[in-house]
């Protein structure tokens, strides 16, 4: 090939690489985006492939859990029979602090507080349009509530 015909070419591709690259960049974005995603479960995992974040569906709508470096669930996001709930946990697993419709009125919304160990201390909620303050001994024993 003569040097004429090699610049000319590594010219042209030059251009073309420059113009599929740098200047036409709604190509790739047209394929990249898509209207809808639909599956059972989506699972987010990091770079040794452990599971960080999971969705899916139960029989009462969604739920999301994420996990730390060990796997454990430590922040979650569900729906359930009274409502929907959220939580957090230790590392251990053992709840801290949830946020939830409570079981006492069909969805009486409470927010509760546990130890470390996982027992409730402290719930505070409505029941039957009425505040209501609980509060439980490190068995999970009630030991005095306002109503």
């Amino acid at each position: 090939m003569k040097a004429l015909e090699r610049i000319f070419l590594y010219t042209v591709l030059a251009i073309l690489v420059f113009y599929v690259f740098l200047i036409d960049n709604n190509a790739e974005s047209q394929v990249a985006i898509q209207e809808e995603i639909r599956a059972r479960s989506i699972l987010i995992v990091n770079d040794a492939g452990q599971e960080v974040v999971k969705l899916w569906a139960n029989k009462n709508g969604g739920i999301v859990s994420v996990y730390n470096k060990i796997g454990t669930p430590v922040a979650g996001i569900c729906t359930f029979e009274y409502g929907g709930a959220m939580g957090v946990n230790n590392k251990a697993g053992n709840p801290v602090v949830n946020i939830m419709g409570f079981k006492g009125n069909e969805g009486d919304p409470a927010i509760c507080v546990y130890s470390k160990d996982g027992n409730i201390i402290v719930a505070l909620g409505d029941y039957k349009d009425d505040g209501l303050i609980e509060v439980y001994n490190k068995k999970s024993d009630m030991i005095g509530s306002l109503p």
